[in-house]
Formats: structure tokens, C-alpha cells, sequence
């Protein structure tokens, strides 16, 4: 399943027309660079300086120590923050008061310097200047562009840009490239090996959960009508516990379907969004009375904290949350403690300590629902 970025893929206008004005006053390309210094280090032998080689082929000229570092989508800072969250000097989007309870302090103070890929595309290029990190980096999809991108990005800056490959099947790896570029490799390698071992669990028993025939729909939307498309990135998690999506859609990964064509797909099971509340409200809604999954009462949300477990945005999250759905409809084969497992992944990744009962909270409409 390859990890896409929705819409991520065209500068918006504004984005566009703001580096345009920034060139035009002479400001966005630097006689004197962070990133030709290093080059012109790097053709002299200068042991302070290394040779990167990138996602996308780019040879770029890196300080041996990096100790700053920022990123350019809402991707890359997931990442980093959970591998290095002390090295982040700005972010791309600031996170919201909920989410940061469960991240580091410091993160709140940093400045939000916007994404470069995007509908909404806004980086500030100048702010980016001024505040000089050692290094910017990109994670995602490997797009035809990246390449011309990243390097319009460092020109524009004057500071070393590299991608880094992100897609869903790659987070393991990613984790381990940018350990070794930004001196964690310790840290790296406990974050992409627990990564690696629930994928590989997955994959070892998802034919015996295809065999069970167990019909899933994945929805948000005030009235829960917004379907995930089947083999979309953004209904990932069921494809590789290996439910079976009912979401056969032609268009979008994610679109808004009638109430005629979700009593036609009758899921057995319901997963809805945290995001809009409609959990509270399904089991008086007429409209959903007659389909399987309400009449048998099994309707769960999707536990969220600082992202869904499935999706919005799809990223590491969906890591657990391959343990939370397998946990939820085969527990006889995803045999996990779940407050043990969710407290260990917090733990690990966001350097966050959970109680039992904050685990309990999380899972109250799912897997401790009563």
C-alpha cells in the first residue's frame, strides 16, 4: 500500500505568487549560502562536512553535526518530532492545545513556518532565512518533481534540503535514513524496528482475517457519510489487517456517498471519526437503524491523540492503529494488551507517559466500550 499525500502535489497561487516576490527583490537566492559553503567545504576535504545522497538521487553537501533542523510539510515535523523533537527549530503547522498533551513541551513555542507542497501551500521562505537551521527536510511520495522541487527549495534558501521518502510502506526505513543523517541512530532504530514488527505481524496473518469475511466501513462526516476509498492510503489500516473495505468507490480517496449506497454496502462494522462527533448520535439516527453494523451494536470510533489512529493524517499513528482494529474484530489472532501496547507506542514515540486510565479514555467507544 504507497503512502500518498492528499492534494500534495501543485504550489497553491498563493504560495506561488509569494516566492515570485520574493525572488524578484533579490532576497530568495543567496550569493553567500549555507548550502555552497558546505559544497565548497565538502570539494576541500573539510572532515565536518559529508556527502548525502537523497530519496530522490540529490547529492547534498551536509554538516557532519546537525543540531537544527526544520521541516517543510506536516510529514516531515510528525517524524521528526517523535525521533528528534529537541533539534526542531520550527514547524509547519502549529499543534493544537489537545494534541499537545501528548508532546513535548518546547514544541508549543516553536514558530510555524508553513508547507511547501499543498492546496494551501504557504511556506515562509523569508522566516526560514532568517532562522538558518542546519538543515530542511522533506518527507513523502517521491512525486515526478521532487527532485526539480528540493532543489528550487535550497537555491531559494540557501540552506541544504533533502527528501526523504515517507510513503506508508517506508516509514521504517525513513525513520533509519534520517537517524543516521541527524546523528539518532539509536533512537531510529527502536522506532523502526517496533514499526517493522507490527507490519510484519500483519502480514503474517492477514489472509486468515481475509478468510472471515468481516465488512468494514470507515466514515466521517457529520451524518458519517464521507467514505474511505478501498485501497486508498487513507483506509490503509484495513487493508493490511485484512478486513474487507465495503467503500467501492470510483472517485476521490474520500468522498460523500448517499444513504441508499451505504444500506447497499450493509457494513457488519461501522468505524467512524473522532473528529465530528457522530458517535453520540448513530443509534438514534433513522437513517442508519437498518444497517447490520448498528442493529448488532458495533459502532466504534477511532481513538485520536496527537492524530487518528487510521488516518487524518495517515502516518505513524496507523501503526497502532493496525493493533487497535486487529485487537478490536480478531482478538484471538492481534492477542495485544491494549493499555500495555498503547502506553509502550506513547511511550516510545511521543515520549508520553499514560496512565491506565488515560488508555481507558481513548478506547471508551472501541475496545472498552460497554
Amino acid at each position: 500500500m504507497i503512502y500518498s499525500r492528499r492534494d500534495f502535489f501543485k504550489i497553491s497561487a498563493m504560495a506561488a505568487a509569494g516566492a515570485f516576490a520574493f525572488l524578484s527583490t533579490g532576497c530568495g537566492t543567496q550569493k553567500s549560502s549555507k548550502a555552497k559553503d558546505l559544497e565548497e567545504k565538502l570539494k576541500n576535504g573539510n572532515d565536518e562536512v559529508i556527502s548525502f545522497t537523497d530519496s530522490c538521487g540529490r547529492e547534498v553537501a551536509l554538516p557532519k553535526n546537525i543540531t537544527t533542523v526544520s521541516p517543510s510539510g506536516a510529514y516531515a515535523q510528525i517524524l521528526l518530532a517523535t525521533l528528534c523533537p529537541d533539534k526542531l527549530v520550527s514547524l509547519s503547522g502549529t499543534f493544537s492545545k489537545s494534541q499537545m498533551k501528548y508532546l513535548p513541551s518546547r514544541l508549543a513555542d516553536l514558530p510555524a513556518l508553513g508547507k511547501l507542497y499543498g492546496q494551501s501551500g504557504n511556506l515562509n521562505y523569508e522566516s526560514l532565512i532568517k532562522l538558518s537551521p542546519d538543515i530542511i527536510i522533506d518527507v513523502g511520495e517521491r512525486k515526478s518533481s521532487i527532485e526539480e522541487d528540493m532543489d528550487g527549495l535550497q537555491e531559494k534558501t540557501g540552506i541544504p534540503v533533502i527528501f526523504v521518502e515517507g510513503t506508508i510502506d517506508k516509514f521504517a526505513s525513513a525513520y533509519d535514513t534520517l537517524g543516521q543523517v541527524l546523528g539518532e541512530t539509536k533512537k531510529a532504530s527502536e522506532l523502526s524496528s517496533y514499526i517493522t514488527n507490527i507490519w510484519d505481524f500483519a502480514s503474517a496473518h492477514r489472509d486468515e482475517i481475509e478468510s472471515r469475511d468481516i465488512r468494514v466501513m470507515y466514515s466521517k462526516g457529520e451524518k458519517g457519510y464521507e467514505v474511505k476509498k478501498k485501497d486508498s492510503v487513507h483506509a490503509a489500516v484495513l487493508e493490511a489487517v485484512g478486513v474487507v473495505n465495503v467503500a467501492e468507490i470510483d472517485d476521490s480517496n474520500s468522498t460523500e456517498v448517499s444513504p441508499e449506497r451505504v444500506m447497499e454496502w450493509d457494513p457488519d462494522v461501522l468505524l467512524l471519526s473522532s473528529e465530528d462527533g457522530f458517535f453520540e448520535d448513530i443509534y438514534d439516527d433513522k437513517v442508519w437503524a437498518s444497517i447490520s453494523a448498528v442493529k448488532n451494536k458495533r459502532v466504534y470510533e477511532v481513538p485520536t491523540g496527537p492524530y487518528e489512529w487510521l488516518d487524518m493524517p495517515p502516518s505513524i499513528q496507523q501503526t497502532l492503529g493496525i493493533v487497535w482494529l486487529g485487537n478490536l474484530l480478531a482478538s484471538d489472532i492481534y492477542d495485544f494488551d491494549m493499555i500495555s501496547e498503547t502506553k509502550g507506542f506513547y511511550k516510545l514515540f511521543w515520549g508520553c507517559d499514560l496512565t491506565d486510565e488515560d488508555v481507558k479514555s481513548m478506547l471508551q467507544n472501541s475496545t472498552f466500550m460497554s
